[in-house]
């Protein structure tokens, strides 16, 4: 047996007679030469793809190395176990959708690791089919510079995928992450701006976010066909297109959404068919909901009372509450200990809680909810009076949307959890 000393020079010399040897070969030649296990290092230059990995290797660009696609199909696929691609700067993808052309393609591999490359003018970023137990980190990725959203490709897309940490990405000016039929994968510190969907869940169950960070997105987090998804720690800012979101759930159940600030959103939180599954329950604790068109947006009665909010902050909001669709009873829903900025009442024993229940009322406002067309005039000085007659000597019959038998006097300090997002120069 060789001395370890001894191993590792050998290692070494090893690494990096493969590296200079890529100018006398092809990067595919380079690839199918090479012994399981090995390192390649990549000395800075344009290297062109497509590319295909079939076994066990390193590929390690330093920062440097470019790998060109020349706009055919994916630039690197993937279809070996342990297989590490990391340092790339990795570009021009094929643009066919139907294909999915990316970045990098994952196809029925495990243990992988794509870990702080640069992706950009590729259709898709890294998608993946059939990947278990691997590692996402630290990537730039950005889509084609289509100006339509819906014609670039998605950032991240997992599909039936399981076991996998997302982590330390940056994605930027593409369309979504998207997470598909997937179990137990996690996404932390992630950073997604001028997207479609920040993060979006298909029919995943036990996946968590923490610490997310999205802005000037159509939608922050979409949560569909889920069970146990878990949201802890997130900042979304800047969603106001006409039907823009914060947080949506459509047909989600066991949901628990904590410590997060939604600002300048049209849309806070938009609930639909949610919690689904019965005896399952939708948990929202610690939101600060800011300077929102509409802080909870309720698309239907039916499920409402399922969701439980407790000590979150509604402040500057233009409605605290909209329950559009079929309506049962507009009071179902359960708030306690939250902070709003239209409570007003006192406490007497200064236990922090206000002595009265908080309301909200809606006279007036039953006009923009049964014809959204008429939100128009929202903020105009018409109905701004019509609200404050209605308070001030109400001539009907109010409608109770919901009511918070324990108000909160102060406003609460949410535990912010927030990664910073990268400054590429861009508004």
């Amino acid at each position: 047996m060789l001395p370890r000393n001894k191993v590792y020079g050998f290692l070494a010399i090893f690494v990096i007679f493969i590296a200079s040897s890529v100018y006398a070969q092809s990067l595919q030649q380079l690839i199918d030469n090479a012994k399981s296990g090995s390192v390649i290092v990549l000395k800075k230059d344009i290297y062109y793809g497509p590319i295909t990995i079939k076994k066990p290797i390193t590929i390690d660009g330093a920062n440097e190395a470019i790998i060109d696609g020349q706009g055919k199909g994916n630039v690197i696929t993937i279809l070996s176990d342990n297989v590490t691609v990391k340092n790339l700067i990795i570009q021009n993808s094929g643009d066919q959708g139907w294909r999915m052309d990316a970045g990098i393609a994952v196809k029925k591999a495990n243990h992988i690791k794509i870990i702080h490359n640069t992706i950009k003018d590729c259709l898709y970023g890294i998608q993946t089919k059939y990947m278990n137990y691997s590692l996402i980190e630290g990537n730039d990725i950005s889509s084609k510079p289509y100006k339509q959203v819906g014609l670039r490709g998605d950032a991240i897309r997992l599909w039936w995928s399981h076991h996998n940490l997302v982590k330390n990405n940056y994605v930027h000016d593409s369309r979504d992450v998207i997470i598909w039929f997937c179990r137990h994968d996690t996404l932390e510190n992630q950073v997604t701006v001028r997207s479609r969907y920040g993060i979006h869940f298909m029919y995943s169950n036990y996946d968590k976010v923490i610490n997310y960070r999205g802005d000037h997105n159509m939608v922050g987090i979409y949560d569909m066909y889920t069970t146990n998804v878990e949201i802890d720690g997130a900042l979304i800012t800047n969603n106001t297109t006409v039907t823009a979101i914060g947080i949506g759930l459509k047909d989600a159940s066991n949901l628990i959404a904590k410590n997060i600030t939604i600002e300048h959103c049209t849309r806070g939180i938009f609930i639909d068919e949610s919690p689904y599954e019965p005896g399952t329950s939708c948990k929202f604790q610690n939101i600060s909901f800011l300077y929102t068109t509409v802080a909870m947006d309720f698309n239907t009665d039916v499920t409402r009372n399922r969701n439980i909010f407790i000590h979150n902050n509604y402040i500057g909001n233009l409605k605290d509450i909209r329950v559009t669709g079929g309506m049962i009873d507009r009071k179902r829903g359960k708030w306690l200990k939250n902070y709003w900025d239209r409570y007003i009442g006192y406490d007497e024993n200064g236990d922090g809680i206000g002595d009265l229940p908080y309301f909200e009322l809606s006279y007036s406002g039953l006009i923009g909810e049964d014809n959204p067309q008429l939100m128009i005039f929202n903020g105009s000085p018409v109905v701004t009076f019509i609200r404050f007659i209605e308070k001030l000597l109400p001539f009907s019959v109010p409608h109770i949307l919901l009511e918070d038998k324990k108000p909160l006097m102060k406003m609460l300090k949410i535990k912010s959890l927030i990664v910073k997002e990268k400054d590429d120069g861009k508004a």
